[in-house]
Parts: structure tokens; C-alpha cells; sequence
């Protein structure tokens, strides 16, 4: 772990502590009594009192100016409800040592923390290691750091507090996806899936024409045999270019339940793309994320669980930075979509396109069953049924592939659904009406 910067503490109120000022009101009483009584050693009784808080105040001004205060967090990135812990480096760069130092400490996650720790030798480093609690995903900050020192007699106070602070930010949780075929581009109106040259073997490879500077061991002779000219075995296909992966964060599509802080659903849904966006780079893919915000990452594994980490509920109704990004992604790229149907208005943007460039696949939650009393329909949530359902066809119909997300559905096993063979799920009714039961048609996958 890297040493921390140090930041200095900065004195910015020096003064008697209740067992100073009583110093000072006895020392009065005794030095009046002493002339009025004439007693001699009363009147120096007196005067010592008086006398000894100067230089108490002057030593703790001194090292009070030179204590130096650093953080560093361990890891500096963590998973939500991940542990991590803080070093606090206390550094006095000065030959005069310090009194008891009683240390309040800015954390994360619950009040400020308080302890005590012996005085700081002249020219010396004192180390202090706390862990922080389990905390959510986020973006924390740890300190300032407010210090009080005292003199060994406890008559002076010095009240400072320091300027360094150190960063931890808590990524989403993450799960571990299949390596099943990814989608590349649609052929005859349906997204096909894609296998790996290691999959498929070298016959399978891309090839294309000679080009200058070319590795000629890359000849793929059985393509140039039958084309008569120089054909080389391209290494990537296609399907290594750009996924974009769009998240749908809008406040309307998650509703928070009165018994809650937070959306169910939409920490869901951050844990979803969380994994999609690891997973794709971890497989090569250039990879866009986008948020309903309109906030984007792109490429590294970091920046996007970073940007992740502090994602809150977009404060719009419409999906319009989701369309735009789906607007200039290229000509093979592939869509993953984590949205929220709420009323079938609100992706209308999104299906303003004629079709995505690619192939395009969504986990379409059902927000309402992540709610902890969930399990009791009522009426709107009836309502929300047939929305969902109305939306999930017109993603279909759109030619998008879409597989239902619920309370307790867990993001592997959909994973496994939305890029499955196609024949094994059943396709979307043809409208939302309720079955016999008086209750809207369940559905699970929809194909393109």
C-alpha cells in the first residue's frame, strides 16, 4: 500500500481547558490572599499558577503547527459490502514532542469516530489502522481529521483540524456470467450468436485481402487458392468491436417502497450491468456504457464500475441519452439493455429506431416485485403487468430479444436465458390482456 500524503494541521483555536482556567482563578485567589494575608509562600503559590499555563501554551502552539496528518484507504476500491480499512499516519517533523492527542475522525457510513492516542515523539511517525463498516455502493470520502492536543498537564486545548482526505469508492456487486456466444449482427431479420476462433476453429477465421506488411505466415492458402489473389486469416471478427451496454436509471421507473431508503430495482438493475459491462471486457469487447442520466464510461473495467458506484436515480422521464447513445454506436456493434418498463410512452424513444445496427437484447424488470411486500398485488401493480407487457412486445417488435427480470430472479440465470438457444423459450403473447384468472399473461423470454 502507497505511503499517504501527508496534509498539514493547521492551528485554529488554542485555549484553556477547565483545569487551565481553574489554574488561573486560583492562582488570583492565592496571589490576592497572599498580599492581603502577607503570606509569602501563598503569594509564589500563586504566581506559579498563574504563570504555568504560558509556556503549556506555547509548547502546544509549537507542535500543534508542525503535526503533520495522512489517509490511506486499503483497498482504495471495494465491492458493496466489501471491507476495507483506513491508515491514519500522524507525522511531528519537529524535536518537541507532542501531548495526548484525542483524535475525531470523519468516516463513511455512521458517526464520527473518537479515540485517543498518546503523544507523537519529536522527528517520529505514530500509525493508527481502523477498519470501516460494510458499506453501499458509492463514492466515500474519509476525513477531515479534527485533532485536540493537550499539554502534559492537561491546562491547554488546541482544537485543529487537518486538510488531507483519502477516497474510497465501493463498486457494485458482480456476478460471474457464462461464456456463452455473444450476439454479432442480424441476418434475415434475427440475432444470430457468434462463437470464438478457438470455438470454431481455424476454418471459421475472417479472412480478407493481402495488404502491405502483412505477416505472411497469416495466408490463409485455402481462401487465396479459391479467390486467386493473397488472402490473410484475420484474427479478430467482427464481433470484437463495440457492445454498448445502456442502463436505464430513471426515477419514475423505480419506485422506492415507504418502508425503504433506496430502489430494490434499481440496485438490482446496477448489479446487472455491473456484470454485463465486466463480463464483455473480460471477452475482449470494446465496450459503452450509458446511464439514463446520460453519464458515460468506455473501454476500461474501472471506469465503468466507477461510474457505476455513484450512479443515483436519473431525474427525467424519458430515455432520450439511451437513444442517442444507441444512435452513434457502429455498424456491428451489439446492444445489452437494462431497462425498466413503466408505462409503454416512456421507451418510445428508444424504439424511434427503425432497428439497432446490431443485435440488441434487454433484462426488462418488473419493478414492482422487488418491493418487500411485493408478493400482494393490487391494482396498479395489475396495471404495471400489462404495461410491462405491452413494452416487452414492442421491444420485440422492434426485433429486440427480451427476457423478464423479477424480485429473487438471479442475473446468471437470465444471462443464461437472454443468450440461450432460441427455441427453448416461449414467445410473447400478442397483447397484455389478463388470462381467465383475471390476471395478466406471465411471460419469460421474448425472441426475435
Amino acid at each position: 500500500m502507497a505511503a499517504p500524503e501527508m496534509g498539514t494541521v493547521g492551528s485554529r483555536r488554542v485555549s484553556l481547558s477547565a483545569r487551565g482556567r481553574a489554574f488561573i482563578l486560583i492562582g488570583v485567589v492565592c496571589t490576592i490572599g497572599g498580599l492581603i494575608l502577607g503570606v509569602v509562600d501563598l503569594q509564589r503559590v500563586g504566581i506559579l499558577l498563574l504563570v504555568l499555563p504560558v509556556p503549556a501554551w506555547l509548547a502546544v502552539r509549537q507542535s500543534r503547527a508542525g503535526l503533520r496528518v495522512g489517509h490511506s484507504v486499503s483497498p482504495a476500491r471495494t465491492t458493496a459490502g466489501g471491507r476495507a480499512e483506513v491508515r491514519l499516519v500522524l507525522s511531528n517533523p519537529f524535536a518537541l514532542g507532542t501531548g495526548p492527542l484525542r483524535i475525531t475522525e470523519t468516516v463513511p457510513g455512521g458517526r464520527p469516530l473518537r479515540f485517543s492516542v498518546a503523544g507523537v515523539r519529536g522527528r517520529q511517525r505514530r500509525t493508527v489502522a481502523y477498519p470501516l463498516p460494510a458499506l453501499r455502493r458509492g463514492r466515500y470520502r474519509v476525513g477531515p481529521t479534527a485533532v485536540a492536543a493537550s499539554d502534559p498537564f492537561g491546562l491547554i486545548i488546541a482544537d485543529t483540524r487537518s486538510t488531507d482526505t483519502a477516497e474510497l469508492i465501493v463498486q457494485p456487486r458482480r456476478v460471474t456470467l457464462a461464456r456463452l456466444a455473444l450476439p454479432v449482427a442480424w441476418r434475415d431479420g434475427a440475432a444470430n450468436l457468434s462463437h470464438s476462433i478457438g470455438v470454431g476453429g481455424s476454418e471459421d477465421a475472417s479472412v480478407r485481402a493481402y495488404r502491405d506488411g502483412d505477416d505472411l505466415r497469416k495466408i490463409h492458402w485455402r481462401s487465396t487458392a479459391r479467390a486467386g489473389a493473397l488472402m490473410m486469416r484475420q484474427e479478430e471478427r467482427p464481433w470484437h468491436g463495440e457492445s454498448l451496454v445502456v442502463l436505464d436509471t430513471r426515477t419514475v421507473a423505480y419506485p422506492i417502497a415507504a418502508s425503504e431508503r433506496e430502489s430494490a430495482a434499481l440496485e438490482w438493475a446496477v448489479c446487472a450491468a455491473a456484470s454485463i459491462c465486466n463480463h464483455l471486457a473480460e471477452r475482449g469487447r470494446r465496450v459503452l456504457l450509458v446511464t439514463g442520466s446520460g453519464r458515460v464510461a468506455r473501454d476500461t473495467t474501472e471506469a465503468m464500475l466507477d461510474l457505476l458506484a455513484e450512479t443515483v436515480p436519473a431525474q427525467r422521464a424519458d430515455v432520450q441519452p439511451l437513444s442517442d447513445a444507441m444512435a452513434g454506436i457502429g455498424r456491428d456493434a451489439s446492444v445489452f439493455a437494462v431497462l425498466a418498463a413503466t408505462e409503454r410512452g416512456s421507451l418510445n424513444q428508444l424504439l424511434a429506431r427503425p432497428r439497432p445496427p446490431g443485435s440488441a437484447v434487454a433484462l426488462l424488470l418488473r419493478p414492482w416485485t422487488f418491493d418487500a411486500d411485493g408478493s400482494r398485488a393490487t391494482h396498479r401493480d395489475l396495471r404495471a403487468e400489462a404495461d410491462w407487457l405491452r413494452s416487452a412486445e414492442a421491444l420485440h417488435t422492434a426485433g429486440w430479444r427480451v427476457v423478464a427480470a423479477e424480485g429473487g430472479d438471479e442475473i446468471e440465470q437470465l444471462w443464461s436465458l437472454l443468450l440461450g438457444p432460441t427455441q427453448l423459450h416461449a414467445p410473447l403473447p400478442n397483447d397484455g390482456r389478463p388470462d381467465e384468472d383475471g390476471q395478466p399473461s406471465a411471460v419469460g423470454t421474448v425472441d426475435a
